[in-house]
């Protein structure tokens, strides 16, 4: 008897990890979308299972860009626009998360970011062989010294 109870058990446990892996694939992949331009991204990383979600489907886009502030803190609500080498604006996004992939096509870009009203701009090369990886990290508010300084 104990021995049926405890093969029960691990057949529950094993359906259970199956299923909540599963279901983690899932979610990351839904998230796959494709921009009016026709471009194929995904944007996430919040919380750990979306990070390891997002992590386990980077490879499938040329271009991985990770958004933090400070030391390393997750910025969200970036606003992205990439522009290729005409200066066409083929990828924007409002609104991003800490993680974004966008799958380009080879080619020079430029990447224009904007996260609470301080903007960074990049140029990317991005090749058909493998993805591209960029941090873009804002600093942390400097806060002014508000210290008179005596002038002798």
């Amino acid at each position: 008897m104990k021995k049926i109870i405890y093969s029960f058990a691990l057949l529950l446990g094993t359906v259970f990890t199956l299923t909540t892996l599963i279901s983690i694939a899932f979610a990351a992949e839904s998230k796959v979308r494709v921009s009016a331009s026709g471009i194929k991204f995904s944007t996430g990383g919040i919380g750990e299972d979306e990070v390891d979600a997002m992590h386990r489907i980077a490879k499938q886009f040329s271009l991985n860009l990770v958004f933090s502030a400070g030391a390393g803190s997750a910025a969200t609500n970036v606003n992205a626009v990439i522009f290729n080498e005409t200066g066409d604006a083929v990828f924007r996004i409002k609104g991003a998360n800490p993680l974004l992939y966008v799958d380009l096509p080879a080619g020079k870009y430029r990447i224009l970011a904007n996260y609470h009203g301080l903007k960074q701009g990049y140029t990317v090369d991005i090749s058909s062989e493998k993805n591209k990886q960029l941090i873009l990290n804002w600093p942390d508010e400097v806060e002014e010294d508000t210290k008179e300084l005596e002038i002798k």
